[in-house]
């Protein structure tokens, strides 16, 4: 028999469990297991990855790196402070849009694999309509990669969501207030640091630094005598990107430690993990500022988006006319 205290403390476990979210993943789940979700109470998360070249000395898959980790802290989270709740959770799409090398113009980039704009957001836009037409109304998708075609088509596939089916699917990186965590973590750091890094838009200290803190055996040792590649204005390091001999990175590397990858990370994550709370307990997604709507109204990535857009046009009629004439 138990004693009185192994009683207790199977009641304290029980109470415990009970008192936090449960976490689903999809993939393990059969027809049954998902019909009997209890569609008020349940929050679908979407992983994304995006293959993109981060330079010499960063993986092609940083950004799908950031993504999950992302993810598994706002499960985390999300158990402990919604319970009674459920997270849905789908196997990581990993494809994402516009790799950072066509800022400068790069199209054709070794480490960048990437599916057109209007691809990205018929996946999202298709996949929120199988789960709208099931009854779930609430998805965040987490995709850590900021190019503004990349973010705009997810802000797109979120919005046809909430106009087809009165729900909420939030691009939770596309939003400036969880952007904003990382730069405030970059605010913290020293004038010289600033000064050396200059206007870095990919790849950078910054970048490094997560990695280090993250991933350090994926960075490889070349790091720390990389050259600074920056321009000291935005415009400059755009001027910088389009050099024929571009590495792949802004900034420098070199600067990158694993104690300023923490700080952003958790200033970042932090930041992430209360805006998911926000929007779970009513707060409306839209009153919180787009990430995608600033950069297309920013004349440093105009030519960017008109020629990605003009691309992504071009290779949707190339590979139409090669079906058209295979039929």
């Amino acid at each position: 028999m138990l004693s009185r205290v192994g009683l207790l403390l199977s009641s304290c476990l029980v109470l415990a469990a009970s008192a936090q979210a449960q976490v689903l993943r999809l993939a393990e789940m059969n027809t049954a297991q998902i019909r009997a979700l209890d569609r008020s109470k349940t929050v679908v998360f979407l992983t994304g990855g995006m293959m993109e070249e981060h330079g010499p000395y960063l993986p092609a898959f940083t950004d799908g790196i950031l993504s999950e980790r992302l993810t598994g802290g706002l499960l985390k989270a999300f158990a402990e402070k919604k319970p009674g709740w459920t997270a849905l959770v789908l196997p990581a799409i990993n494809v994402g849009a516009s790799g950072y090398n066509e800022f400068g113009g790069h199209y054709v980039f070794p480490g960048t694999y990437a599916a057109r704009p209007s691809t990205l957001r018929s996946l999202f836009m298709d996949l929120a309509e199988d789960l709208g037409e099931q009854g779930f109304r609430r998805i965040f998708v987490v995709h850590v990669h900021g190019s503004p075609h990349h973010i705009g088509a997810l802000d797109d596939a979120g919005d046809y969501f909430r106009d087809t089916y009165g729900g909420q699917m939030v691009n939770l990186w596309g939003l400036v207030p969880v952007l904003g965590g990382w730069g405030r973590a970059l605010a913290t750091l020293s004038d010289a640091v600033k000064k050396e890094e200059g206007a870095s838009f990919h790849a950078g200290m910054d970048e490094h630094s997560l990695m280090l803190y993250l991933r350090p055996d994926l960075v490889a040792p070349g790091y720390k005598s990389a050259p600074v590649v920056t321009g000291a204005t935005p415009q400059a390091s755009v001027d910088v990107a389009r050099r024929p001999d571009w590495p792949g990175y802004l900034g420098s590397p070199r600067l990158a430690t694993a104690e300023i990858g923490e700080r952003i990370w958790t200033a970042f994550a932090s930041a992430a993990v209360d805006h998911m709370v926000k929007i779970l307990d009513g707060a409306e997604p839209r009153q919180f500022p787009r990430y995608a709507d600033l950069l297309r109204k920013n004349p440093l990535f105009e030519e960017w988006i008109k020629t990605g857009e003009a691309r992504d046009a071009e290779r949707r009629a190339r590979q139409q006319e090669w079906l058209a004439k295979r039929r």
